[in-house]
C-alpha cells in the first residue's frame, strides 16, 4: 500500500496547487504571467483529476475493510477530503446560473 502514501502525497500537492488556482482566479496577486499559468494549468488538470480519483481509492479501501487511516496519515486524507470539498463547491458556483447573470 506504498502506492497510496505515494499518491496521497501527489493529492496534497495537487490540493496546493489547486488552492492556489482558485486563489488566483479570484485576487490576482501574482503578477507573473509564466509562474500564475503554470499554476493555474498544474491545479486545473492535475488536481481535478487526481483530486478525486483518490478519494475515490479512499472509498474503496473503507468498504473493502482495509482502513486508509492505518495507511495514510489522517491529516493528509483530511486535506484530501476538503479539496474535494472545495473543487465540487467550485463546480457548483461555476454552475450557478446567477453566476452568468449580469
Amino acid at each position: 500500500m506504498r502506492w497510496l502514501i505515494f499518491l496521497s502525497k501527489v493529492g496534497f500537492l495537487c490540493g496546493i496547487t489547486v488552492i492556489l488556482a482558485f486563489s488566483l482566479l479570484f485576487n490576482e496577486w501574482n503578477k507573473g504571467e509564466t509562474v500564475s499559468s503554470s499554476i493555474i494549468t498544474s491545479g486545473y488538470a492535475l488536481g481535478l483529476v487526481l483530486i478525486p480519483l483518490i478519494n475515490i481509492i479512499y472509498l474503496i479501501c473503507w468498504i473493502t475493510g482495509r482502513k486508509p487511516g492505518s495507511i495514510v496519515p489522517r491529516w493528509l486524507i483530511f486535506f484530501n477530503i476538503a479539496c474535494l470539498l472545495l473543487i465540487f463547491a467550485y463546480t457548483f458556483y461555476i454552475n450557478d446560473p446567477y453566476y452568468h447573470q449580469k
